[in-house]
């Protein structure tokens, strides 16, 4: 069974993670983690496949719980934490420079805070994770 949060996301594809399975790690997310992936999904993910030409998004990685975050080594105030964050590609749409160039200019539009190319093999893209927190709009490369 699958839960659509929005037109194109479900919740399981937000909550799954190979390294959750590996380590038998229950990534459940609580209320407020809940309410921001539904966020994230609706206001920044669906904006992002639209601008990409509705092509799919495959999330590589979306709520991380602490254990989890830990696990792959994200970052101790990972927005992954809260549901506000998650990894993705679009294979279809090119690569992740060219999505993040495609992206860029919506930033504010998506309500984006970060918009990261990790590594040449990702992008991550974050919500300000707090209820009346302003979107920084910071588009950086991890390298």
């Amino acid at each position: 069974m699958t839960h659509q949060i929005s037109a194109n996301f479900t919740v399981e594809e937000l909550l799954a993670s190979d390294t959750a399975k590996a380590e038998d790690i229950e990534n459940i997310p609580n209320w407020d983690a809940l309410v921001q992936l539904v966020l994230l999904a609706n206001n920044t993910l669906e904006g992002i496949r639209h601008i990409c030409g509705d092509h799919p998004v495959l999330i590589s990685s979306g709520f991380r719980n602490q254990q989890l975050n830990e696990a792959v080594g994200g970052a101790e105030t990972s927005a992954h934490m809260a549901g506000a964050a998650a990894d993705f590609t679009i294979p279809a749409f090119g690569s992740v420079t060219e999505v993040i160039a495609k992206l860029k200019p919506y930033m504010a539009e998506l309500e984006i805070d970060q918009l990261i190319d990790e590594y040449g093999s990702w992008v991550h893209v974050g919500r300000a994770p707090s209820f009346g927190m302003i979107p920084r709009n910071e588009c950086f490369k991890v390298t």
